[in-house]
């Protein structure tokens, strides 16, 4: 700074208050407060104002400021964390608290089962795990199903055993990096990308200089290698190693295109093997991260096969060039191309329709990730519905179709997601087959199909009659997601929900910080729990962890329902409600509660799901319990049993009904009204 600037002569005000005061006006009312300006957050600046009565008063308590509303009634949940004022009023065995105060907190329950919290989820078909799973070759694609057709054991002859996987380097990383050209067609023997020089015939047929195959379920394939076609052929393979020659070579002398037949890559990076996991007998690669747009994914591998084959007696075949087959730097590699540049997805098939792009079919689009891991197979559940138009509920049978046998079984077992019963039988429960590496990956929480495209062409193969086609979502696979959403948003009807445990260590996550203090309830199996006995509840952290170890062990589901202070809230919540306790005896009571939240609109205009509410809430309960000598006379009558401990009878009963409704500040025409879009932001 210059000079003039060095010096200053205003104040430097650094003003923090940190207050603690307690004050007390005589023998019974008595005032408190802490204050903080370095506070993370208002609700930990608290005030009191406290009235102590004697016995005899009317007046048993008046509290202002930082309040709290306890219930005794389980089905209703009171409130720890209010702003006003608070009072409890005595007449004779009456008992009545009555609280109008600001509501600063949100109420939450969790279900945990075992010391493990329950997850639902909700996915649909367009939600599958994109850009991150690949096939190798068509011809993993097209024997998929096969493969699987009798999990868990897996069919399939061939078996990867060496394979190097190659992305753009874009991080300028200095190791393990390449020049590589990858080409789409190397090593395929059909569904090719193009049509260029000599690779077809005068009627469109692939010419396989070296055809090799192997018969499988039934089914004969011709295996992926080098010499299924003419592309692995010298006079490439030299006009493509120079990197200033491959352009000319490819485009010019075999009609080739860049972005569709091949990719080139001057510093391309070798993934290592911690970077992905390899299905060495289904054929497919999954890479640790996703990729990004633009980003290309190349490989080279070698298999062997097991069983007889057709016109070669090889066992062991390779796709592409490895890094150590003697190709030195800066020749470049030729290798097999999964993913290019350049998206398409889809191209005109032969009899006249659709079909996927064969770059754009190796991505796999039949792996649905869950969003958590890892998975257990203990309190996992996962089931398929369908939205039908004319019903608009989901249900999990195609209700309305033709196809004979169809409608009465679950979407599970049509898309062959049950095949086995609890003991691995062969025959379906209508439970979710969790069968690892199969149909489930646990440790990354993925949920696989059988099928590579499950509400595609293998559904149709199980919906013979035509008037199921509309049950058909062929362009999930032809489509990107952005492509589906804008224009056909009307076919993603299918819906894959469930719930799995979240195991924690230490203790159930209760999903808030700063809990307020007695806010948490716990129940198991209806039964309310008891803080410092059964439970134990880290407030700050905000972590319930069951202490009972029979309770744990027992497997009985757990509802953790507590406060949370909002720290954004910016809609005002008042609370108004009012509890009577009346006390027939010592050991029978009868209380009723009454309560009434409203939240006041910010605006006229609510969006759809954020609608303000105002709802009233009405409880009754009864609490009788006594000693019963008899039981005890009773349980002497039982051989080798005498005892004078007392017996009790206790019952306890409680019912709560809910009244909703919504504040008059969002009435239009007499009727509530939330918005789905003002178009003011367009």
């Amino acid at each position: 700074i210059s000079e003039e600037n060095r010096s200053s002569f205003t104040f430097d005000f650094d003003q923090q208050i940190n207050a603690s005061l307690r004050a007390k006006v005589g023998e019974r009312l008595e005032f408190t407060a802490n204050y903080d300006t370095q506070s993370t957050f208002d609700f930990q600046n608290q005030v009191k104002i406290d009235f102590t009565p004697t016995e005899d008063d009317i007046l048993q308590g008046l509290e202002a400021g930082n309040v709290e509303m306890p219930i005794k009634n389980s089905l209703i949940n009171g409130a720890q964390s209010l702003f006003g004022v608070k009072t409890k009023l005595k007449f004779g065995n009456t008992n009545i608290t009555a609280v109008f105060s600001q509501q600063n907190s949100e109420s939450k329950t969790i279900v945990a089962q075992a010391g493990a919290s329950i997850q639902p989820f909700e996915l649909r078909t367009t939600d599958y795990d994109t850009d991150r799973h690949f096939f190798l070759s068509q011809f993993f694609i097209d024997n998929y199903s096969n493969s699987l057709k009798n999990y868990p054991l897996i069919s399939s002859q061939v078996n990867i055993t060496r394979i190097e996987v190659w992305v753009t380097n874009r991080n300028a990383s200095t190791e393990d990096f390449r020049s590589i050209v990858a080409l789409a067609d190397i090593g395929e023997s059909n569904n090719v990308n193009s049509t260029y020089k000599n690779l077809v015939d005068d009627k469109g047929t692939v010419i396989n200089t070296n055809p090799v195959s192997i018969s499988t379920n039934g089914q004969v394939l011709n295996l992926p290698q080098n010499n299924a076609n003419n592309i692995y052929d010298p006079a490439i393979l030299a006009g493509i190693r120079n990197i200033s020659t491959v352009d000319n070579t490819l485009t010019g002398s075999f009609q080739m295109e860049q972005g569709t037949d091949f990719s080139m890559l001057e510093n391309a990076r070798r993934l290592s093997t911690n970077e992905y996991s390899l299905n060495s007998q289904l054929g497919y690669i999954s890479l640790n991260r996703r990729l990004n747009d633009g980003e290309v994914l190349a490989v080279a591998y070698e298999y062997t096969v097991a069983g007889s084959v057709t016109g070669s007696t090889k066992k062991s075949f390779k796709i592409g060039e490895f890094s150590n087959d003697g190709i030195q730097a800066p020749e470049n590699l030729a290798v097999k191309l999964l993913r290019s540049e350049i998206l398409t997805t889809k191209r005109d098939a032969a009899n006249g329709s659709e079909e996927s792009f064969p770059t754009w079919r190796l991505m796999m689009k039949n792996i649905y990730a869950l969003g958590a891991y890892p998975l257990t197979q203990d309190g996992f559940r996962f089931e398929i519905q369908y939205r039908d138009d004319a019903t608009g509920i989901p249900s999990n049978v195609l209700q309305n179709a033709q196809t004979t046998g169809i409608a009465n079984t679950p979407l599970i077992q049509v898309l062959s997601l049950d095949q086995l019963d609890q003991s691995q039988f062969r025959t379906a429960d209508g439970f979710f087959d969790y069968v690892e590496g199969i149909t489930v990956n646990s440790q990354n929480g993925y949920v696989i199909f059988p099928n590579p495209e499950p509400f595609g062409n293998d559904l149709a193969d199980k919906l013979t009659n035509t008037a199921d086609e509309t049950y058909l979502f062929k362009e999930l696979y032809l489509n990107t997601k952005i492509n589906i959403q804008n224009n056909f948003q009307n076919k993603d009807k299918y819906f894959l929900k469930g719930y799995f445990k979240s195991e924690n260590s230490g203790g159930i996550p209760i999903g808030a910080f700063n809990v307020p203090r007695g806010s948490v309830k716990v129940t198991a199996g209806g039964k309310q729990l008891v803080e410092g006995i059964d439970f134990v509840v880290d407030y700050q952290l905000g972590r319930v962890q069951i202490i009972d170890p029979g309770l744990r062990a027992s497997g009985t589901p757990i509802n953790v329902s507590t406060e949370n202070n909002a720290v954004f809230n910016q809609q005002r919540k008042t609370f108004m409600g009012v509890d009577v306790q009346h006390k027939f005896s010592d050991d029978f009571f009868v209380g009723a509660t009454i309560l009434n939240i409203n939240e006041r609109p910010l605006t006229p205009k609510v969006n759809f799901g954020a609608e303000p509410i105002d709802n009233t809430m009405l409880g009754f309960n009864i609490d009788y319990s006594t000693e019963v000598p008899y039981f005890t006379k009773l349980a002497n009558k039982l051989p080798f049993i005498d005892t004078d401990v007392p017996s009790n009878f206790s019952v306890r009963a409680d019912m709560a009904y809910l009244l909703p409704g919504t504040p008059s500040g969002i009435d239009v025409a007499g009727a509530a009204t939330s918005y789905i879009d003002d178009f003011e932001a367009s």
